[in-house]
């Protein structure tokens, strides 16, 4: 059996998972709570590693020290930059660049799933009214600025961890598939700038978030909604994920 790790940023995007997993338990990964459980011809180590690419390299590393996987995946929620992905679709990474600022990183290719396994997860998602597409993983602390020009890209989409994890992935030589569903975009943006209200460390600002809230109360309206959309995305995500791993579908 080959050993698969799995990196979350999130507890919804895990507990997402885990609803679809019939038996499994907690490890321990250095610092962090793990979680172990078997599918057909995998063992499988999934960290929750919190938000931000410091917080995913850390993880990873002690991932791979405890555990030598042959695999690695990251998957989770993220936002779309187009406004032709809806809530709840779910984006097959082909490739993960880094956004500092108004600059992008090269770009570095990742592991493909295979077509098979890439079919049978449509299917799946279809059933639930979502779609599955290949694209782009942005990592980046916060919202995209509007002089960034990403038209070149496939289907590009905004998360916090995919380059910190692909940079480790790199140096071990191991390689990286990654998946991410869409939990907001152009149609229903964030409502305030998510980096704003962060630190360098990726540790919320509740003093400024309150502060935003207070100048602008219809941001409080939205939250309900934003969670909604966060579920809906960790659970497709999910369900595609599982789907690939269950038909061994790394390629």
């Amino acid at each position: 059996m080959e050993t698969i790790g799995l990196m979350a940023a999130m507890a919804t995007e895990r507990n997402a998972l885990l609803r679809y997993i019939q038996r499994w338990k907690t490890v321990n990964v250095d610092d962090l709570k793990g979680v172990y459980f078997e599918l057909p011809g995998n063992t499988c180590i999934l960290v929750t590693s919190g938000m931000g690419v410091q917080r995913a390299c850390a993880a990873t590393r002690k991932l791979i020290h405890h555990f030598s996987p042959q695999f690695l995946v990251s998957f989770g929620i993220a936002g779309a930059v187009e406004d032709d992905l809806h809530i709840g679709d779910v984006i097959a990474i082909g490739a993960v660049c880094h956004l500092r600022g108004h600059t992008l990183s090269a770009m570095k290719k990742l592991r493909s799933w295979s077509d098979k396994g890439m079919a049978l997860a449509q299917q799946e998602l279809a059933k639930r009214n979502a779609r599955l597409f290949t694209g782009t993983a942005v990592t980046t602390k916060g919202n995209l600025p509007s002089d960034t020009a990403l038209e070149e890209l496939e289907h590009p989409v905004l998360e916090m961890e995919t380059a910190a994890i692909a940079q480790v992935a790199e140096e071990n030589g191991i390689p990286l598939c990654a998946l991410r569903a869409i939990s907001d975009g152009p149609s229903e943006p964030i409502p305030f700038d998510l980096g704003e209200m962060m630190d360098d460390n990726a540790n919320l600002r509740v003093s400024r978030l309150l502060m935003e809230i207070v100048r602008h109360p219809q941001i409080a309206l939205k939250f309900p909604q934003l969670q909604r959309n966060a579920r809906i995305a960790a659970d497709r995500a999910a369900i595609a994920l599982v789907t690939l791993l269950e038909r061994a579908s790394l390629t």
